[in-house]
């Protein structure tokens, strides 16, 4: 995805003090910027009465970067194809980072010492990330779907000829119509290949006949079978829309399943203490020791917490570093900075919906065995 090495580096990103700020600038409930505004005010203030606490620096900071954002927006946004944003910006160490999406999001505003990206990486996380190839003999389409979006990709067309427009023989020529529909696939295939080596997807849905599917998937390299969710029966000639809504659902399910499996694994392995912790307190240890391998968080979850002046271990208790002993310093919120620390080592993130980890503590962790 084009926001994925932007993530990484605000991931990476310390500085003494980041304003992170997102808005919910949907046109359905905000049809003129007059009517946002208010909103951007109200943050405004709850970011200077935040920022009071961290000393006149961190306030002087600030207040550079909200005019920083200020300008930003009454530059104009187009609200055509977005409906959030998010801005993330240190003006006195050159950061200023900016993401209009088409999704909504929730209003939040924060200032620490790193940029609070959970809820666009969970915004991020939760696109469809699909590619859907339709298929017949001699036609295909293919069409990505990202953050809401659907893009139509160039697809192999090919004309076979008919009986009627040649004068070879009819065993000969259901042969030849054979080599051309099977080479059509192969075709299909390759395009196939060639775009998920371009823009990896997380699910790959198949529309057309059960014939075609079947014939398609017999071309289709391992990386793309292995990425398959589902099948979809509508014409080729269906509208984008229609067939991105019908992909939608068949990706909807499959992530639904994935999720539970992964929810139960959780659950059997911190029962069984069989490389999985859950809590705050035991998964910011395990995350701080390197041990974890994915990260499971509810979306929304927030807590303040701590972090060691010397080590940098997340806390979620602000008082002395149990690893070093060093005093720590508050964290507005620590599971922010958590999934922050956990896309800069490379973690896999996931991210449920609220409720679904109450009894672990709303967070915990695979590990690495």
């Amino acid at each position: 995805m084009p926001y994925e090495s932007a993530l990484l580096q605000l991931a990476g990103w310390r500085g003494k003090a980041v304003t992170s700020l997102y808005l919910d600038v949907d046109g359905r409930s905000y049809p003129r910027p007059s009517d946002y505004e208010p909103h951007v005010e109200h943050l405004f203030r709850l970011a200077r009465k935040r920022a009071e606490p961290l000393g006149k620096s961190v306030v002087e900071a600030l207040e550079a970067d909200l005019a920083r954002i200020s300008g930003w927006l009454e530059a104009g946004l187009d609200r055509k194809s977005t409906r959030g944003i998010a801005v993330f910006s240190c003006a006195a160490e050159g950061l200023f980072e900016t993401f209009s999406l088409p999704l909504v999001i929730r209003d939040q505003v924060a200032v620490a010492s790193t940029p609070d990206i959970a809820q666009l990486a969970a915004a991020l996380a939760a696109s469809e990330q699909a590619l859907v190839v339709a298929i017949d003999n001699q036609r295909s389409r293919l069409l990505r779907l990202e953050l809401g979006e659907v893009e139509e990709r160039e697809a192999p067309i090919d004309q076979i000829e008919r009986r009627v427009d040649t004068d070879v023989e009819l065993g000969s020529f259901e042969h030849r119509h054979e080599e051309l529909a099977a080479e059509h696939y192969r075709r299909v295939a390759r395009a196939v290949a060639q775009e998920l080596e371009e823009r990896p997807a997380k699910h790959l849905v198949l529309s057309g006949t059960q014939e075609a599917v079947s014939r398609l998937e017999g071309y289709l390299s391992q990386r793309a079978l292995a990425i398959v969710s589902g099948r979809i029966r509508l014409p080729l000639r269906s509208l984008p829309a229609e067939l991105a809504h019908a992909a939608r659902e068949v990706v909807r399910e499959a992530e639904h399943r994935r999720k539970v499996v992964l929810i139960q694994e959780l659950r059997e392995r911190v029962g069984q203490r069989a490389g999985a912790v859950a809590g705050l307190a035991a998964t910011l240890e395990s995350l701080g020791a390197r041990r974890v391998r994915t990260l499971v968080v509810e979306d929304g979850f927030e807590a303040e917490g701590g972090r060691c002046a010397e080590c940098g271990q997340l806390l979620a208790k602000r008082a002395a570093c149990p690893r070093c002993g060093s005093a720590t310093l508050g964290v507005s919120d620590v599971v922010g900075a958590a999934i922050s620390e956990a896309l800069a080592y490379l973690v896999e993130l996931e991210f449920c919906e609220a409720g679904e980890l109450v009894d672990l503590g709303h967070i915990g962790a695979l590990e690495r065995r």
